[in-house]
């Protein structure tokens, strides 16, 4: 895959599922920080790999999921700690022997030429160390980010694996007719994740997604639109803890969103 050409739609789904060997996923990675084109693609390839939920029927994980991560995540910690331990090793030099008191003019040009050896080498090291730590902290920057998408999956898959998660088909209505989508909460866990398939909006107008609790008025559980997603085409939103859910509706409301629904409802659900 050379710089110029676009990754095959069958790499990114293998990427999104973990499925390509290391170096394989490190170029990729790399095309998709400088193509916007494929970033986009991925993107909807996460999201596609999520929705997998959705489309099977849910199993709990096996009983060493959980210690086969961790065990990974400290092989990945331990590497690190490793490069770092490298990184800050001292150069050991050997120690000049007492100096010769006699002081011939012909050793003059050589010591010269020495200190001057002597400082590019220095430099040649004081580069080295630079680049190594600035590698270093792109490695550490890019464990970070992998441990955050890690925290966002394990919160993903809880939900949906979660015997008490609770599932609602949304249908659509009105200028959504044609639209569609669902919804999985958990009111134990305090978390809902949504899809939607819905027409695109005109300016100034955004779709706006509410919980109906049994008691109350309806809460705001986020403004989404079709062209802007996270995880494709897949929403999650947190829920007041122990709130029992009567119905989920979606409206078209301006853009930003409001407290309270005022605009037509374009998908419903009844739990």
């Amino acid at each position: 895959m050379s710089d110029l050409e676009h990754v095959r739609v069958e790499e990114l789904e293998l990427y999104a599922l973990g499925a390509l060997r290391e170096d394989e996923a490190a170029e990729l990675k790399a095309h998709v920080a400088a193509c916007g084109e494929c970033a986009m693609k991925l993107a909807e390839a996460h999201g596609s790999a999520a929705l997998l939920g959705f489309a099977v029927k849910q199993e709990p994980p096996a009983g060493t999921i959980k210690a086969e991560l961790m065990a990974r995540i400290r092989a990945k910690e331990h590497a690190y700690a490793w490069a770092l331990h490298a990184n800050g090793a001292e150069l050991k030099g050997a120690k000049a022997g007492p100096a010769n008191e006699e002081k011939i003019s012909w050793r003059k040009p050589v010591l010269v030429a020495i200190a001057v050896a002597l400082a590019l080498v220095s430099l040649g090291l004081s580069w080295q160390n630079r680049k190594l730590s600035a590698e270093l902290a792109k490695e550490r920057q890019s464990a970070g980010t992998l441990l955050e998408d890690h925290k966002q999956i394990e919160k993903l898959v809880n939900i949906l694996v979660a015997p008490d998660t609770l599932a609602v088909k949304l249908t659509g209505m009105g200028e959504g007719a044609s639209g569609s989508g669902a919804v999985k909460y958990n009111r134990r866990l305090g978390i809902m994740v949504y899809t939607a398939q819905l027409p695109a909006l005109p300016a100034g107008k955004n779709y706006q997604m509410w919980l109906v609790p049994a008691k109350g008025e309806a809460i705001s559980e986020g403004v989404l639109r079709p062209d802007v997603r996270a995880w494709g085409n897949l929403w999650t939103a947190a829920i007041p803890a122990g709130t029992e859910a009567k119905e989920f509706w979606v409206t078209i409301e301006s853009a930003g969103g409001v407290s309270q629904p005022t605009g037509p409802k374009v998908l419903e659900g009844t739990n």
